[in-house]
């Protein structure tokens, strides 16, 4: 998921609505640092940090109102694109042992609990996580092996914890934290069928879902070429599916996009993450897809 920290310059406080800021001072102050960072720039980590702080401060308030009316923000958008440029981020592999603690507590469940059989196995970031699974699927055998922030390598790292001791009946996976850290889709896809080799050498007959990378609105704010990106990395999917019948694909926009094939923001809590009525909208469709490959119910 997408992670703007909050200000951490004063100056810029009222950019978060500090104090009820008056909305065409916000913009103003925003617009002025725009100006000034696009005109020193830096590679410097902290100062790369300070600069995504910021910004993210600003977007993080105003995402909704920036989906439904985009002209109203043509100029600050076009200042934050060179800013974006001043202040380019690479790539940055996270430690995996960040979620010791979470998988430790995922581990603590299933000794005091008793699983359920042949579940449809969900795994992988905070899309999976803020999925409310077993309301979601009445009915249905389903685990719930999300963890927010994580990364491909992660479930890789973590695969006999959260994949590989269980025994699903199939396995739905979703991440979209390596493209939006800034990798191409090409490079996520090859992560993604790392996983993939490991299901297929334990669970030779077990469906895998791979659920689309979602176009969230806040993806209007990353680097300009992730949406490219984000379609490289479904296409990708999409092709393997031609070949491989135990490869399965899940459209997550189809189900949240308006008449006109435009992402509604209405349906996300923050521009990235699903709210309920979005889940709502895409829980019947998927819920097809779980009979469909056999996951036991009960209705």
């Amino acid at each position: 998921m997408r992670r703007f920290a909050g200000m951490a310059l004063v100056p810029f406080l009222l950019l978060a609505g500090v104090a009820q800021a008056d909305e065409a001072v916000d913009r103003q102050a925003f617009h002025d640092f725009l100006t000034q960072a696009s005109a020193n720039g830096s590679t410097d980590k902290d100062k790369v940090a300070g600069f995504y702080k910021t910004t993210g401060a600003f977007w993080r308030t105003h995402w909704l109102d920036y989906t439904k009316n985009p002209e109203k923000y043509a100029d600050l958008m076009a200042l934050y694109r060179k800013g974006q440029a001043a202040f380019p981020r690479p790539y940055v592999s996270p430690d995996p042992e960040r979620y010791r603690k979470d998988i430790e507590l995922f581990k603590t469940f299933d000794a005091k609990n008793a699983l359920p059989k042949d579940p449809a196995l969900f795994v992988g970031s905070s899309t999976i996580m803020k999925w409310n699974t077993a309301e979601a699927f009445p009915g249905f055998s389903v685990i719930n092996r999300g963890f927010g922030g994580s990364v491909i390598g992660d479930v890789l790292y973590y695969y006999k914890d959260v994949i590989g001791k269980y025994h699903p009946s199939a396995i739905l996976f979703y991440c979209d934290n390596d493209v939006v850290g800034g990798l191409s889709g090409d490079e996520a896809f090859a992560k993604t069928m790392a996983v993939y080799a490991r299901v297929r050498a334990d669970f030779p007959k077990v469906p895998f879902v791979f659920l689309s990378m979602k176009h969230a609105p806040n993806a209007a704010f990353a680097n300009p070429g992730e949406p490219a990106q984000i379609d490289r990395y479904n296409d990708l999917a999409k092709a393997k599916t031609k070949t491989d019948p135990l490869f399965k694909y899940f459209d997550m926009d189809a189900p949240v996009l308006d008449a006109k094939g435009k992402v509604q923001g209405d349906l996300f809590e923050d521009g990235e993450h699903f709210n309920a009525r979005g889940y709502a909208l895409i829980n019947p469709a998927l819920q097809k897809m779980l009979v469909s490959l056999n996951v036991p119910h009960s209705n």
